[in-house]
């Protein structure tokens, strides 16, 4: 009895906690969204029709508008639906009347939902033969520098007088903050518009987010004339009315503030950007392009190429599949390769041209001679100035600053060594650019009090930018030494014998290292991990 009563329990028990999951998920009002308004701009006695948009998990009983005409009583009209779509009409009126309106949806279960957020207190509102002011343009991908912004725009054939309306977002809606007013004596002439930057800090500033949000506008009299539900967007995008004024809303690529509205993608604007000519069979001769646009490119198929190219004496060269360039960003391109269609840049300067598919040349530069530490450059990056640079920047931003002399320090020492891998010193370069370190010197107690030759770095010692070189110190010639298990004193001299770095390491087991962390850094410490030849990590 007792197992079977324990099992009735555990079923009543499931039971209850399903119920309780059923009426956690299905609870909820329903969701209005996608108010339109036709005409936007109604005349004297002509009715307007109102469509939503109204979602929920659970039935909807009823949609109904309530309007109220000069501040009199509101009056229901319910609406008629389809898939998810309700409209209604609200009443032709006299010219010069406002009427105020909201929605109501309510499902089956008895909750109720308002549009706009506030209803009955908070009404839409239009008046009849008034101008129609909306807003037109979004952006909410703001920097420091250019803060997030709503355009507003005059529909009408008359200047309109703005001063003391208010935008918002879901603070000034809820009351938790002061709505942004437009100062008094704002006009916008007829079919323009103006822009108002939103985040601008204070109490009534808002940062628009840029997963989406509503904002509101509203009229001089505390009467909501607009409100708009924009989505997420990038960078490159704002989010605004085609055409202007229209009802319909959309992703733009073409960000147009304070200007009409554009759907069109614009032409990708790729330049040459900068033209290193003097490539070794490591690093060969290449051209980086620009995307001075604000979307990505895809340049595949576009056409690089010298005199040879433009004489027709060898093909051109063409960029190869999946050559996308990001917004603003770069793409460089190898052109001194063994296809027939490579050439190499000459050291002593030439001309070289961009050409779009189908013939349209896209730039073109007469590059000059240039040193093997330099490079040819648009500076600013995309601008019309061109300059040689003392820095070459292959794939990034360009930079006319010198580049600052990198350090050569000893990196990290190995006291323990065996017949099979005796001592050695690490050297690093905390430089941006290759140094041969051929002829400097090295050496512990003995070099230094001179009881025994200096161990010189033999020719071809070339560390490569942050890169490493090892040296071995505990060899058969007369230069080399053993380095004390116990610790002691290590030199590193250049070829003109100025001392460069010395260092005293401290006694270290065989499986340890002594070594600076991160690399080229003034603190040095026991390494657990050996790394010979590469970095001693950045922690």
């Amino acid at each position: 009895m007792k197992a079977k009563e324990i099992i009735g329990a555990l079923i009543l028990l499931s039971l209850l906690i399903t119920g309780c999951v059923k009426d956690e998920i299905f609870q909820g009002p329903p969701v209005i969204s996608n108010l339109t308004m036709s005409p936007q701009i109604p005349s004297e006695n002509q009715s307007v029709e109102i469509s939503v948009k109204v979602a929920d998990i659970n039935a909807i009983k009823k949609v109904s508008i309530y309007y109220s005409a000069s501040g009199g009583n509101f009056i229901e009209v319910a609406m008629t639906g389809s898939e998810g779509i309700y409209t209604g009409q609200i009443p032709g009126q006299a010219s010069n009347v406002t009427v105020n309106y909201y929605i109501m949806a309510e499902n089956i279960s008895g909750q109720k939902a308002y549009h706009p957020a506030g209803a009955p207190q908070t009404t839409a509102s239009f008046t009849i033969g008034a101008p129609l002011i909306v807003m037109n343009e979004i952006y909410s991908r703001g920097t420091v520098e250019e803060p997030d912004w709503i355009e507003i725009y005059n529909a009408s054939d008359i200047t309109v007088n703005i001063g003391n309306f208010a935008i918002y977002d879901n603070g000034g809606q809820s009351g938790a903050k002061p709505k942004l007013k437009i100062p008094e004596g704002t006009t916008i002439p007829a079919k323009g518009f103006y822009v108002v930057v939103t985040d601008i800090g204070g109490d009534s500033g808002f940062g628009l987010s840029s997963g989406g949000e509503e904002v509101w506008l509203e009229n001089a009299t505390g009467s909501i004339i607009d409100n708009v539900q924009f989505p997420a967007m990038n960078t490159s995008q704002s989010y605004g009315r085609i055409p202007d004024g229209a009802q319909n809303w959309e992703l733009l690529n073409t960000i147009t503030k304070g200007q009409a509205n554009s759907s069109v993608t614009p032409d990708p604007t790729v330049l040459i950007n900068e033209i290193f000519s003097r490539g070794t069979a490591e690093d060969p001769d290449w051209i980086e392009v620009y995307n001075d646009s604000n979307s990505e490119v895809n340049i595949e198929g576009w056409l690089i190429y010298d005199s040879g190219g433009n004489g027709g004496t060898k093909p051109k060269k063409a960029f190869p599949a999946g050559s996308i360039i990001p917004a603003k960003g770069f793409l460089v391109i190898v052109v001194d390769d063994a296809d027939a269609s490579g050439f190499g840049l000459s050291s002593n300067g030439e001309e070289v041209w961009l050409e779009k598919p189908g013939g349209t040349l896209a730039d073109q530069v007469v590059f000059p001679a240039l040193a093997e530490t330099e490079s040819y450059g648009r500076y600013p990056d995309g601008t019309a100035n061109w300059q040689v640079l003392p820095t070459v920047t292959k794939g990034a931003p360009n930079s006319n600053v010198m580049p600052e002399e990198g350090r050569i320090v000893m990196n990290e020492i190995y006291s323990r060594g065996t017949t099979e891998n005796p001592d050695w010193i690490e050297i690093y370069n905390d430089g941006n650019n290759e140094k041969d370190i051929s002829g400097w010197l090295i050496y512990d107690s003995g070099g230094n009090g001179g009881t025994k030759p200096k161990k010189a770095f033999p020719a071809g010692s070339i560390i490569p930018a942050k890169g490493f070189l090892v040296i071995v110190v505990d060899d058969a010639d007369a230069s080399g030494f053993g380095l004390s298990s116990n610790g002691e004193e290590v030199w590193l001299e250049d070829a003109n014998s100025t001392i460069i770095d010395q260092v005293v390491f401290p006694a270290m087991a065989e499986t340890q290292s002594y070594g600076r962390k991160p690399d080229g850094s003034a603190n040095w410490q026991l390494l657990e991990v050996i790394t010979r030849g590469s970095s001693n990590g950045s922690k």
